[in-house]
């Protein structure tokens, strides 16, 4: 089974972190925009411990917020 948090669902992007409880190793952070009923997938990172997937994820959605909306 697929276990996904939403970090940030902003009006331009999706920062969210997945993991499956079935390889405890893999935990990945995805950052997704938004298009008209689809999303693209802009970026993912790989981690091997939940603690480091959230601390990226988190300091992923405090740049976003500083740096303002993504402009690609």
């Amino acid at each position: 089974m697929k276990n996904i948090t939403v970090i940030s669902n902003k009006r331009d992007s999706i920062i969210e972190v997945s993991h499956r409880s079935s390889d405890s190793g893999a935990w990945i952070v995805s950052r997704w925009r938004k298009k008209l009923w689809y999303r693209e997938r802009i970026s993912s990172h790989w981690f091997n411990d939940k603690e480091q997937a959230y601390a990226f994820a988190h300091e992923m959605n405090r740049e976003h917020v500083e740096k303002g909306p993504l402009m690609l």
